[in-house]
């Protein structure tokens, strides 16, 4: 059996919508390092229909040396 990890953004009152508006401001390196972790370290990555049309306009663009970089 698999375990199943969420990791989503939620603000007090609840409202989960464009979370770059309210999250970015307060967004450093050690959380950075923390959500590329978790991102990693999984084996599936489940994601709602507008978050994954986000990704995927990203996604063709990207190499492994970009991931390289990051760690």
């Amino acid at each position: 059996m698999r375990k199943l990890v969420v990791s989503e953004f939620v603000k007090l009152d609840g409202v989960a919508e464009e979370p770059g508006k309210w999250s970015f401001p307060f967004w450093n390196e050690e959380i950075g390092k923390f959500k590329f972790n978790e991102l990693f370290s999984s084996d599936a990555l489940l994601l709602g229909r507008v978050t994954y049309e986000g990704f995927a306009q990203a996604w063709p663009s990207m190499t492994d040396e970009v991931v390289m970089r990051r760690e």
